[in-house]
């Protein structure tokens, strides 16, 4: 079925989108720089891209139970792993960016929303043995592959979490006591995205990075994301299609939201 919604969304977006050649922020400017148009390739990524063409070749299938959309209820269904790995898992280029912004802010405490097959949350825990990943699941097979995988990567300190977000999620909040980073990936809807969104913000500081998947999936996605750009306690936040990143530093006296593509893809920037 076609995404007409993501390919005018993808479409406005490039004609919108700067590269970070025309940041003037010295923060954004150095954070893009990095996470975005760096080149330096980690011993991670080889590992992770073996392990991703490892899961797209295994045809086990597994019952899958989705309580993402907002459902509440448990809505089994057999898939093969191949077809997970395939549909659910985030391309390399994401998982890299993930690994980065992980090492770039230093976060030493991680949640995500939305296990998978695990390759995000060893993305996010590889840069650092002190970066301590809770990964909250709903299917408790698929939680299983990831646990797999996670043993593979000899990954302790990521703490998986079984469960429906709206309980896991206060529950490991209270735990960590503060947020250093948050990948939200779990249910593509707008009310418990947002919902989502505000149980993070006690818990943020100003250092605090939240990362939303997936902001043009849908229509409602997409005004989730508006209405998370218009909050207060927001200071700035880079949309980079695929992500959208939500920064809260105090510092910042202007607000400002910025549309990001890789400086490859308007090459003539450079010279503008």
């Amino acid at each position: 079925m076609i995404n007409i919604h993501a390919i005018i969304s993808a479409l406005r977006f490039y004609g919108q989108a700067d590269t970070y050649y025309r940041v003037h922020s010295p923060f954004v400017f150095e954070f893009l720089q990095i996470i975005l148009e760096d080149n330096r390739h980690y011993y991670i990524f080889d590992q992770l891209n073996a392990l991703r063409s490892e899961l797209h070749k295994n045809k086990t299938t597994i019952e899958v139970e989705d309580l993402g959309a907002g459902s509440k209820k448990s809505n089994l269904k057999k898939r093969s792993i191949q077809s997970i790995a395939k549909t659910a898992v985030s391309p390399s280029y994401q998982s890299e960016i993930l690994f980065k912004i992980a090492q770039k802010i230093k976060a030493q405490t991680t949640v995500e929303l939305g296990t998978s097959l695990g390759l995000s949350a060893i993305s996010l825990a590889g840069y650092a043995q002190k970066n301590q990943v809770y990964t909250l699941e709903g299917s408790c097979f698929v939680l299983e592959v990831a646990k797999v995988n996670f043993d593979l990567f000899d990954a302790t300190n990521i703490h998986p979490r079984l469960g429906h977000f709206d309980n896991t999620l206060p529950e490991i909040l209270k735990k960590v006591k503060q947020l250093d980073l948050c990948y939200i990936d779990g249910n593509h809807a707008k009310s418990p995205t947002l919902q989502y969104f505000k149980m993070c913000l006690p818990y943020v500081h100003k250092h605090s990075v939240l990362i939303f998947d997936d902001i043009y999936w849908s229509k409602e996605m997409t005004e989730a994301w508006e209405t998370i750009k218009e909050h207060e306690a927001v200071k700035f936040t880079i949309d980079l299609y695929f992500f959208g990143l939500v920064f809260f530093n105090a510092d910042i006296k202007e607000v400002q939201h910025f549309k990001i593509l890789h400086s490859k893809f308007k090459p003539w920037q450079r010279y503008i």
